[in-house]
């Protein structure tokens, strides 16, 4: 996802200030990229949540439930952590230049 987003982080870029980019909106370019594949993330997260259904088990010693559900995560990192990650990322790549 973070792939289509700088993708079309450029092709918009381009189409507002021409092609080809110029040097100095580069980063802009990357920032708007990375935003847009934070959003996208963070849509994919709430999709997850919403839909991940968990089971229930009962502990035998405490007779309490305990409901587990699936992990998400990429490269040992949740995906609800991924969005603010790439922001972040996006922020430093602009202020970088």
């Amino acid at each position: 996802m973070a792939v289509v987003g700088i993708l079309v982080g450029g092709y918009a870029a381009e189409s507002i200030w021409g092609t080809p980019l110029p040097t100095d909106h580069k980063a802009a370019s990357v920032l708007i990229g990375l935003l847009l594949a934070a959003a996208m993330v963070f849509g994919l997260h709430m999709a997850l949540e919403r839909n991940a259904s968990g089971r229930t088990y009962i502990d035998k010693a405490t007779g309490q439930e305990v409901e587990v559900k699936p992990k998400h995560d990429l490269f040992f990192i949740p995906v609800k952590f991924w969005p603010y990650l790439l922001a972040a990322i996006g922020l430093f790549a602009f202020f970088k230049q």
